[in-house]
């Protein structure tokens, strides 16, 4: 497993993810000639793709969260393909891992094998032990909320709640968003479901937008909004702490586990290379 080695996306599929299936993890892997597969995380390097060329070693393309962000976010679909296929071309890839079944449908024009893996919840979350509801939170970079967040703000108040960016933990709050105010096709399509998994993986009641990498993975019991409206009557909703009790077992249960993602990799590399 190799990549840029700075990324949220590194850390899950490369380093969490890399380890469990038995692979060695290397960021700007320097000597890649005793490798038969690497798998390349997220956005290539050009002295990278020159060393796997020279030794012979396959390259498996990880093509989560690899467009160039924030333009990107306002791609459109046609846009966003072009680009694709200008990186395919470019890397040359064995084989390609993406973030959301839709991706992988657009990456099936390519003609080499292409495996769907959604994003683990984060190992080690602590269960949500589900209080009267107090907090609203929200994991990732304030910036992608844009409109949301004087929305939020605005909610907040009128119920006489505490809005929380990046909360040490997830069952520290008593609900959390997976928002964001990006309107091009990449966001929609192929943006990962981590903050819906570890919504699911520690239990913590959620309201997402309607997002490929959400509605693939959802359990049932998630919330959903895409405007303001929506949001409110979310938060309505989920305002009954037996509300959000009743959930719990269900989001648990859905939860993509770290283990079980593994598994999938290594079958799929193995019967694929």
């Amino acid at each position: 497993m190799t990549g840029r080695g700075t990324s949220g996306s590194w850390q899950i599929r490369g380093v969490q993810l890399g380890r469990e299936i038995g692979a060695t993890v290397l960021p700007n892997a320097l000597d890649v000639a005793p490798y038969d597969v690497a798998v390349l995380v997220k956005r290539p390097m050009a002295e990278l793709l020159q060393r796997f060329r020279q030794a012979g070693t396959k390259v498996i393309w990880d093509v989560v969260d690899s467009w160039p962000q924030p333009a990107g976010n306002e791609w459109n679909e046609r846009r966003c393909l072009d680009w694709l296929e200008e990186m395919f071309i470019m890397i040359r890839p064995a084989g390609i891992v993406a973030a959301t079944k839709h991706m992988a449908a657009d990456c099936e024009k390519f003609g080499v094998p292409v495996l769907a893996l959604p994003h683990h919840a984060r190992p080690g979350l602590r269960q949500n032990p589900i209080r009267p509801l107090k907090v609203v939170g929200y994991e990732g970079g304030v910036q992608y909320l844009g409109r949301w967040l004087p929305i939020i703000e605005r909610l907040c108040a009128a119920r006489g709640l505490q809005f929380v960016l990046n909360p040490a933990e997830l069952a520290d709050v008593d609900m959390v968003l997976a928002l964001r105010d990006c309107a091009g096709y990449a966001p929609r399509n192929w943006k990962s479901n981590v903050k819906l998994a570890n919504a699911q993986g520690s239990g913590t009641p959620v309201i997402c937008n309607r997002e490929a990498g959400y509605l693939e993975t959802a359990s049932g019991v998630e919330h959903w909004a895409d405007d303001e409206a929506e949001l409110a009557a979310a938060f309505d909703a989920l305002e009954p702490t037996e509300a959000r009790r009743a959930a719990v077992k269900t989001l648990s249960a859905a939860a993509p586990r770290i283990d079980s993602m593994a598994a999938r990799y290594v079958e799929w590399l193995r019967s694929k290379f």
